[in-house]
């Protein structure tokens, strides 16, 4: 598995389209498919940021659109890159 900074995720993976799937403790989660691996990102964690945006469920965003603070890449079960945004 492959650590990465924001910047090596969003340069390889930032033209992977995902869609809003979940919210959970002011975080928004996004899912989908890139070069046939599955990707998910999310947006937010923090109370004071998340109320100001805004997503509309179905629509389809690029990875590289949203403020994502993580991110991870699964060739079936294995991860095989990961992005961790510290606070």
């Amino acid at each position: 598995m492959s650590n990465l900074t924001k910047k090596e995720f969003l340069e390889t993976y930032g033209e992977a389209m995902v869609v809003f799937t979940s919210y959970y403790k002011y975080s928004f989660g996004f899912k989908g498919e890139f070069n046939g691996k599955s990707i998910y990102v999310s947006v937010g964690g923090n109370a004071d940021d998340i109320y100001k945006f805004d997503v509309d469920a179905g629509k389809e965003y690029a990875v590289k659109q949203l403020g994502i603070n993580y991110g991870e890449v699964k060739d079936g079960e294995t991860t095989i890159a990961e992005f961790v945004d510290v606070w």
